[in-house]
């Protein structure tokens, strides 16, 4: 349990003038050269600190007297840990700090304070190094007190065995003793990667700032009107939201630079609500070759009047295609793609109309 230092610090001037020191009993054997790999293990990364010279003087608890360790840089002890937890929240440690529970700390009660050492439970190996802040146990044969934390990373209960091994410090930050023997303590990061950057680049964590665009660079929206669809097969990349969908051309009709030869037709069908400046075939259209398609509707009707209607409004020949159940309407008859996709883009513009550029078929 953890015990007030300046308690202890009046019964150690009490006692110390009737009482016999006494040396540590349970002191483990120097471990042996050792070249094998480095492993990584958990706990609070070693870093140096003066000692406190309030704790480095012998004194007494219970009549008995405890020697400071002047020269801990060969220690080790093997010996039974304890941990203590909540109940000593908010207590001052020996060396003056407030004692948290959640922090990987030590009580120890005769090495240097504050100090590291690495603790190993032996029953099932695993090791953390802690850092040393406070005096105790004072319980014969426990050897270090834990707080919870550390306790709980090595998995002890109140009488686990466990071994200690000092680490020592130089001023210049470098590591030393039987506490780094094989083993060394896993830096933790908390920084953030690197936050893309959308023009580009990366932002540089830090005083580092993101590489600027280049001044001439344009950065736009894309456009939907450049999009092109690079196959005759399912939807267009513009669609008008008619129902529907192109389907593959017929056998033997082929789409090039120039209309593809077309057969006379057997008998001309009769045009339907036809005007003079825009006539409109049921299965055919007037010129035949490239047209643009603007719609499919599943209502004839409805397909001849939107046929009527836009070929008035834009001086072409306009015709409805049935294939089943469903009505294309479309606009044209041009003898090369070229003239096609002018209407194409006098119906983006004009009437806000996505059609694609497909090639008549020939009447049958």
């Amino acid at each position: 349990m953890r015990k007030d230092w300046l308690g202890v610090a009046l019964a150690s001037l009490v006692l110390a003038a009737c009482s016999t020191p006494e040396q540590q009993t349970n002191t483990a054997p120097p471990q042996p050269a050792y070249n094998g790999p480095v492993v990584e293990i958990p706990g609070v990364e070693p870093r140096y600190e003066p000692i406190n010279p309030s704790t480095s003087q012998d004194y007494s608890v219970n009549g008995k007297t405890y020697k400071v360790i002047k020269d801990p840089s060969r220690f080790s002890e093997v010996g039974l840990a304890t941990w203590y937890g909540d109940e000593a929240q908010g207590n001052r440690t020996a060396i003056g700090e407030q004692y948290d529970p959640d922090a990987l700390t030590a009580a120890h009660p005769t090495l240097p304070l504050p100090s590291y050492v690495r603790v190993t439970n032996l029953a099932n190996g695993r090791q953390i190094v802690v850092r040393v802040n406070d005096r105790g146990p004072y319980v014969p044969g426990r050897i270090i007190d834990l707080s919870r934390a550390a306790g709980d990373r090595l998995n002890i209960s109140n009488n686990t065995r466990v071994r200690v091994d000092y680490i020592s410090v130089a001023p210049d930050g470098s590591v030393s003793g039987p506490g780094t023997v094989g083993t060394t303590v896993a830096k933790q990061s908390y920084a953030l990667p690197a936050r893309p950057d959308l023009s580009g680049g990366m932002v540089m964590t830090g005083s580092s700032a993101a590489p600027a665009a280049p001044a001439t660079q344009d950065v736009r929206a894309v456009d939907n009107s450049t999009l092109q669809s690079n196959s005759d097969m399912g939807a267009p990349v513009h669609s008008s939201g008619f129902l529907g969908a192109p389907q593959p051309l017929a056998q033997g009709v082929l789409e090039g630079s120039e209309p593809p030869p077309v057969a006379a037709p057997a008998a001309a069908p009769a045009p339907v609500a036809a005007s003079a400046a825009a006539p409109v075939s049921q299965s055919a259209h007037a010129g035949s070759g490239f047209v643009v398609q603007v719609g499919a509707l599943n209502d004839a009707a409805r397909a001849r009047q939107m046929a009527t209607s836009l070929g008035k409004r834009f001086g072409v020949p306009g015709s409805v295609e049935a294939n089943g159940n469903v009505y294309r309407v479309q606009l044209g008859g041009f003898k090369s793609r070229a003239e096609a996709a002018a209407l194409q883009q006098r119906l983006s513009t004009e009437a806000q109309m996505n059609g694609f550029i497909t090639t008549a078929r020939p009447s049958m």
